[in-house]
């Protein structure tokens, strides 16, 4: 038979999918990748939380006791919801959910750090495809991004949801920007701007976008005209609007203090070293640790970092002027996202941390992707030797993750972890004397506290931890001596004066209690403990009207605090207005239906507003 003749199909007007399509057609890669990912970090779903932030993040938060509408908008506050001098909403807001849903169950926080990493990596994927790499090139780029063994503290340390959720954010940025360039669809870039919001209210880290998407257009080979900076104009405005605020931010909390330390020009010599060490660590992670402390005095390392850098950015002009993208490309990402976290404006306890590696490795190991494509395309005899070196490294960094992860169990694992290298400074002693603190364990926690005064006996806030132990188990001659000493060291903390002013309480006198209370108040008029304390003693002394005072300050803090409720409405009552004093009675037993001396309480205050049925009501409840 004769074969008929087909007829030529229309045209679409579609282009079809390049070779480097990013759908799912070469899914099985990606899937593996994802599979591998998950069981070197498996081990995430069996820690606990640390106490190291996890505590004032999630365990104490007060914002997260009440997942209500009041809640949500205090997380978004920046005046009540900063934790640490840090602004990150979002993460903070994800935990609220968490903890609403499932209450602080540890295995759900890890559980979601994990799936939002795996999303990261996804991201990753589709990010290298849509960058010209092959399939097995974007797998490479990707299990290197999951599993190498500097992501362990964004993914295992439940506080840093913040890099893994604005990872998601900002590597969904990206692919948007891309789509922008290649359609020059409005959507695509009012998208671009709504993902880098999200970004920035995740992390502050997030302020480098506008710079990695001008990476971006040269990698698309957009002409390097100055039109390109007036396209990024709401960028760079909400850079600046976000950074000025987060070093406010910090500043104002006392989290730039390290920032002293070091003259200026060290300061850049820490910043070059650090640049440097992460260079390293991105093919050798050795020496990992949670905490890197910053050293007493500069070392050489730190004098002979400049030249070093200067090194990196003779290559990437060579390889800009001689039109070698790849590698012009990978210097630029790393560079515009690892410069803003340098310490060169030094923040918090320690430098060169693990997480701020996050975002920046993504350039370095796309060129090393590239390397791996370009190797397989054009020298067929080498694919056994590349293959067979690809497996050696992703295994040795897989079993280096794996073991890493283990750190992050509890405190005990993760200070006795960092004792190892840093037995010098006082932090590791200290957390572990909290840890044995919080289980009970007053002897350990004692030996930890001595232990870290023995290092540093002129820091006040390790008398004042050992203080507070000796107040708890009652001995407050002990505490009253170590809150003496942690006033002479630290009489800038408002914590120290207030502490020495409850020991003051405890001992019966309460001049001298209140003196030292409204010391510490007045370096931080809104000290919930202070403010606590001071009103109890204004209740003793029959002044309710400074005690109502404190409790409506403490209920802006701690809006859900029944106690404070309770006491409130006890002050309304003493001052005439019982009508009010039931309502915010009301209040404290919606809060807590389970307390009987509310319910005792209000009987009174519904007998003396004539309600004698509520009243019998409330004493029946009580009973």
């Amino acid at each position: 038979m004769a074969k008929k003749k087909q007829k030529p199909k229309k045209k679409t007007g579609r282009k079809s999918a390049p070779a480097h399509s990013s759908g799912f057609k070469f899914s099985l890669p990606l899937l593996a990748v994802l599979l591998i990912t998950t069981l070197v970090f498996s081990g995430t779903l069996s820690n606990d939380f640390v106490n190291w932030d996890d505590d004032v993040n999630i365990l104490e938060n007060d914002n997260l006791n009440d997942f209500t509408a009041q809640n949500v908008g205090r997380i978004f506050h920046p005046e009540y919801g900063r934790v640490i001098g840090n602004y990150n909403p979002l993460p903070i807001f994800t935990f609220a959910v968490e903890k609403a849903i499932f209450g602080l169950n540890p295995t759900v926080f890890h559980f979601t750090n994990l799936l939002l990493h795996l999303c990261c990596v996804f991201l990753v994927w589709l990010l290298g495809r849509r960058l010209g790499l092959s399939v097995w090139a974007a797998a490479f780029l990707a299990l290197l991004f999951g599993i190498h063994p500097m992501r362990v503290e964004s993914v295992a340390w439940a506080t840093e949801r913040k890099d893994v959720l604005f990872g998601v954010f900002y590597f969904g940025a990206m692919l948007t920007w891309l789509r922008y360039l290649t359609d020059k669809g409005k959507k695509y870039f009012l998208a671009t701007l709504g993902l880098f919001v999200l970004a920035l209210f995740s992390k502050i880290q997030a302020v480098s976008l506008p710079l990695t998407l001008l990476v971006l257009d040269y990698w698309q080979k957009r002409d390097l005209r100055f039109k390109l900076l007036i396209e990024k104009i709401p960028f760079f405005a909400l850079s600046l609007v976000f950074g000025l605020a987060g070093i406010y931010f910090l500043g104002e909390d006392g989290s730039l203090e390290d920032a002293t330390k070091y003259t200026f020009l060290e300061r850049l010599l820490v910043g070059a070293y650090s640049y440097c060490v992460y260079l390293v660590k991105a093919v050798v992670p050795y020496r990992m640790s949670p905490m890197y402390p910053y050293p007493a005095s500069l070392s050489g390392a730190f004098y002979a970092a400049p030249a070093a850098v200067a090194v990196v950015a003779a290559l990437f002009f060579y390889a800009f002027k001689k039109n070698w993208r790849v590698t012009a490309f990978s210097i630029a990402f790393f560079t515009v996202n690892v410069m803003f976290v340098l310490q060169i404006l030094g923040a918090g306890q320690g430098y060169i941390a693990d997480r701020f590696t996050y975002i920046p490795y993504f350039g370095l190991f796309f060129g090393a992707a590239w390397g791996v494509d370009y190797l397989l395309k054009n020298k067929p005899q080498m694919k056994t030797a590349v293959a067979a070196a690809c497996a050696v490294l992703f295994l040795a960094y897989a079993a280096t993750t794996y073991q890493q992860v283990k750190i992050w169990k509890n405190g005990l694992t993760l200070w006795t972890h960092v004792l190892k290298y840093y037995d010098y400074v006082t932090t590791p002693w200290v957390n572990l004397g909290h840890y044995h603190r919080d289980l009970k364990q007053r002897d350990k926690a004692l030996q930890y506290y001595s232990k870290a005064l023995d290092i540093n006996g002129k820091k006040g806030e390790i008398y004042n931890s050992r203080g507070k132990l000796y107040f708890d188990s009652g001995q407050n001659d002990l505490a009253l001596a170590d809150f003496e000493k942690a006033v002479q060291f630290s009489p800038e903390v408002a914590e120290i004066h207030i502490n020495r002013g409850a020991a003051y309480g405890m001992g019966g006198d309460f001049d001298k209690a209140l003196e030292n209370i409204n010391a510490g108040l007045a370096i931080d008029p809104r000290h919930k403990n202070g403010l606590l304390n001071r009103s109890k003693i204004y209740m003793m002394r029959n002044q309710a009207a400074e005690a109502q005072a404190d409790h409506k300050i403490i209920l802006e803090l701690d809006p859900n605090n029944a106690d404070i409720w309770f006491e409130y409405g006890q002050t309304q009552n003493l001052l005439g207005d019982p009508a009010a004093g039931l309502q915010s009675m009301n209040r404290a037993v919606e809060l807590n239906p389970n307390n009987k001396a509310f319910y005792r309480e209000r009987a009174k205050v519904q007998q003396k507003l004539g309600n004698t049925a509520a009243a019998q009501q409330d004493m029946q409840r009580a009973q």
